[in-house]
């Protein structure tokens, strides 16, 4: 993937600063942004260097940065400090949050119709119309009904458009779908859009890679109307249509068509969200610890990507006669005295205790300061720091726990990138249409593929040294891909119903995405509401975004009472769920 080049978003960013500063800061608010320069000043290329970034920007937020997402879809638990959201205190998320690239889509949309000719001019609007979907999409399944007709069209004045109907999502996800349709259409002839190629920091102009997305996107929008019977979208034709017709309608196949934005790291708008750049005290980064499910399920499974994403504790637990610390092998142990076995089925998940060497941080914890004896660590700091000074014991550490590999506290790194879709979840796609009889290839081969190109995409190899937690020797191994692929065979023909291995893969392969959160609303898979342990609603996992729309709130108290219950919370179903 081509990274973001320092000029172009430099100039981008300083563009977009202007462009953007008499905008309205939620979709039912006048659009006037494109005004505030002459047309003739500003072209449109460097609007779409900044729809992709901020689409970037908002993925990493989400998935990495805030505490909803990566909690709800179990890849990280945040301690010390704002670790409410892993309880699922969740409090109400506006829609500005979002706003920017929806309403930058929609500029290049209209300056590219009287400014641009030919296969450029359907570059542009293809591409808007994409980011458009793509950023539709996620609202509306996040949120429910959302303002999408009458959206982003502030300027043409008066309440219609200043306080848009919240239109339903249903009719939302229909016209994405025809977005997404025409988008591959615009497409069909343009290759690279030369103009473009410096501005798009994601394909470089390569309008068959956009057009690669548009179609991939409209797989996963028609999965996720799967189980609606009354969408009035055939989900089944729509998906077999475009796997029968990859001439008319490409998809991602590998890791070189995934949509995915690099981080430059020069500053702290073009830097991963986890680097020193954003995160000047380093304890931030300290704080987000992956969780027991990801650490867990990889290490059962002998799965490489348990070490390309996370580290082994840097002080391991074990029971001993007496309680000390000391260092075995070049690393820092630390003996207690407590009987672990008993400590560990007494009933109580609050206090358990984990010797293993990959330790995740379990779910919803009322005090995940304390969990495997972080709050006994002080007693111990000096003993540790004298064997070990490089082990971090300031703020939001806890030695005794895993924390993300090294990577994930770089400004920038080639294996840490904003995902909005991968070559991976295509696969996982098909194959759970194939379980459901929409298409009839095998679903194994695409479940198989998908796992294969996750591994890719990480470039994790056979062979790798080190690379797999051996949990019964307490050691790392060598990856030994055909013991691989023969486990996860094992698991799907052991399994009763063939979408729990597929999506138990999918979870595993969309590692700080959104979009498994979208799956396990859909499907319940994987089963991630057993993991919860001291959860705000029991062992339930939250379902939706809620609501905040002062401006316009007869209209979202109009979407609130189509919820069921019809109540504003993380826990009402939309229409999706009904």
């Amino acid at each position: 993937m081509t990274q973001i080049k320092h000029k172009i978003i430099t100039i981008s960013l300083s563009l977009l600063a202007l462009i953007t500063s008499a905008c309205s800061e939620s979709l039912d608010e006048i659009n006037t942004s494109p005004n505030t320069l002459p047309d003739t000043e500003v072209d449109i290329k460097y609007v779409l260097t900044g729809i992709i970034t901020k689409s970037a920007q908002i993925r990493t937020r989400l998935s990495y940065e805030a505490g909803e997402l990566s909690a709800a879809t179990q890849y990280l638990q945040r301690d010390f400090t704002s670790y409410e959201e892993n309880n699922y205190q969740w409090g109400a998320n506006d829609f500005s949050n979002y706003y920017e690239p929806l309403k930058d889509s929609q500029y290049i949309y209209e300056r590219a119709e009287t400014e641009k000719q030919d296969e450029v001019k359907n570059y542009y609007q293809a591409v808007a119309l994409i980011v458009k979907s793509y950023e539709f999409g996620f609202l509306t399944s996040a949120f429910g009904d959302i303002p999408y007709s009458k959206a982003l069209q502030g300027e043409k004045g008066g309440d219609e458009f200043f306080k848009p109907v919240y239109d339903s999502q249903k009719d939302v996800f229909a016209g994405i779908l025809k977005d997404l349709e025409t988008a591959n259409t615009l497409l069909k002839n343009t290759g690279i859009c030369e103009e473009a190629t410096g501005a798009d920091v994601m394909y470089n102009g390569d309008g068959q890679k956009w057009r690669k997305l548009a179609n991939s996107l409209k797989l996963r929008f028609c999965m996720r109307l799967s189980e609606k019977g009354d969408s009035g979208i055939n989900v089944a034709s729509e998906i077999s249509n475009i796997v029968n017709n990859p001439s008319e309608f490409p998809i991602l196949q590998n890791n070189s068509d995934n949509a995915v934005i690099g981080f430059i790291g020069t500053d702290s708008n073009n830097s991963w969200s986890g680097g020193a750049l954003n995160y000047s005290n380093r304890s931030e980064f300290y704080r987000r610890k992956p969780s027991a499910t990801i650490v867990n399920d990889l290490t059962e499974l002998k799965d490489p990507r348990l070490t390309k994403w996370i580290k082994p504790v840097d002080v391991q637990l074990a029971q001993g006669a007496t309680n000390q610390v000391v260092l075995e092998n070049g690393k820092v142990k630390r003996y207690i005295t407590e009987d672990i076995n008993a400590i560990n089925t007494d009933g109580d998940k609050e206090n358990d205790i984990n010797t293993d060497l990959f330790v995740g941080v379990s779910i919803a914890l009322s005090a995940p300061n304390d969990f495997n004896l972080g709050g006994t660590v002080s007693d111990f700091k000096s003993k540790i720091t004298e064997l070990d000074g490089s082990i971090y014991l300031n703020e939001g550490s806890n030695p005794h726990t895993s924390y993300l590999t090294d990577m994930y506290a770089d400004n920038s790194n080639p294996l840490v990138k904003a995902t909005l879709m991968n070559a991976a979840e295509v696969q996982f796609i098909l194959a759970e249409a194939s379980v459901r009889s929409y298409i009839t290839t095998n679903a194994y081969e695409y479940y198989k593929k998908g796992v294969e190109l996750s591994l890719e995409q990480y470039e994790i190899a056979d062979g790798d040294t080190n690379a797999v937690y051996d949990k019964n020797n307490n050691t790392l191994v060598n990856f030994d891909k055909t013991a691989y692929i023969s486990t996860i065979k094992s698991i799907y023909d052991g399994a009763t119903n063939k979408l729990e291995p597929i999506l138990h893969q999918k979870w595993i392969a969309l590692w700080l995405t959104s979009e498994s959160w979208f799956d396990w609303i859909r499907t319940g898979f994987p089963d991630l509401n057993k993991n919860i342990i001291s959860g705000t609603n029991g062992q339930q996992t939250p379902i939706r975004f809620i609501y905040t729309d002062s401006y316009n709130e007869d209209n979202m108290l109009q979407a609130i009472e189509k919820l069921v219950p019809a109540v504003n919370d993380q826990w009402s179903k939309t229409w999706l769920l009904q």
